[in-house]
């Protein structure tokens, strides 16, 4: 038995809403911590290590943190309902690998209950993620653009995809109005570098594409940068999509 214990912010079950996987049903595992800085992040509140975590169950109730991966586990396969009926788990954030002891041990505990494991990551943990790729199933990874977090992580982002080499992976770029197409150009020459057949998925920032913020004019720029940076993606890339959040547009969690 594993003394390991780390922080949540969540579990509950829902559909996928990102990414190519986009509508299949997984039990959500999400971390409290992130230390990136990305000017959209739309869960916040799931950046910071809190007393409690909240299970979305049949009644919502709270597990005091850090929480036990035996107890996570067993949150776990209890949402995937007693047949296993669901068996692909999420494990996101927050960072997932800030924490990359306790969600390796997750996951491997979570692969011997037949569980499939998808990790959410913003691909930068290169050292964590070393050490948990061999329990993971599907990979993805966020590139985070200079114009969002203030930083260049293109080393990192390099680093840490080839390191997913084996595994099932697709890289996901969040799309603003203001995103420059200099820093799409350059997402697209690191995925194409290491393997022009890694799925590249352009999300659109969630509030400006739903006209919950910004307005009409911004919608419609963001709309149009996504179509030229498929366009332009599909130069050098054989799968180039374009999926927004879909949880949010059919108003699930």
């Amino acid at each position: 038995m594993t003394h390991v214990t780390g922080y949540l912010s969540e579990i509950f079950r829902s559909i996928q809403g990102e990414g190519i996987h986009v509508g299949e049903q997984q039990v959500f595992v999400r971390t409290g911590g992130c230390s990136a800085t990305c000017s959209w992040c739309d869960t916040n509140w799931s950046k910071k290590r809190r007393r409690s975590c909240t299970v979305y169950g049949a009644e919502e109730r709270s597990l005091k943190n850090p929480v036990t991966v035996e107890a996570t586990v067993g949150e776990v396969l209890a949402l995937g309902g007693e047949s296993g009926s669901v068996r692909t788990v999420a494990l996101t954030g927050g960072e997932p690998l800030e924490q990359g002891d306790f969600v390796g041990e997750i996951a491997q505990t979570l692969r011997g209950h037949n569980r499939r494991i998808y990790l959410d990551t913003n691909g930068l943990e290169v050292a964590a993620f070393g050490r948990v790729v061999q329990h993971v199933d599907v990979v993805a990874m966020d590139v985070k653009l200079p114009s969002a977090t203030g930083r260049a992580s293109w080393d990192l982002h390099r680093a840490f995809l080839r390191a997913a080499a084996g595994v099932e992976v697709f890289v996901k770029v969040v799309v603003t109005p203001s995103t420059p197409v200099e820093e799409l150009d350059e997402a697209v020459r690191l995925v194409a570098d290491i393997d022009a057949s890694i799925p590249l998925v352009l999300q659109p920032e969630g509030s400006t594409f739903s006209r919950t913020a910004h307005g009409k004019e911004a919608r419609q720029r963001l709309i149009s940068l996504l179509e030229l940076a498929q366009i332009r993606a599909l130069d050098r890339l054989n799968d180039v999509r374009v999926i927004p959040q879909c949880h949010k547009l059919l108003k699930v969690k």
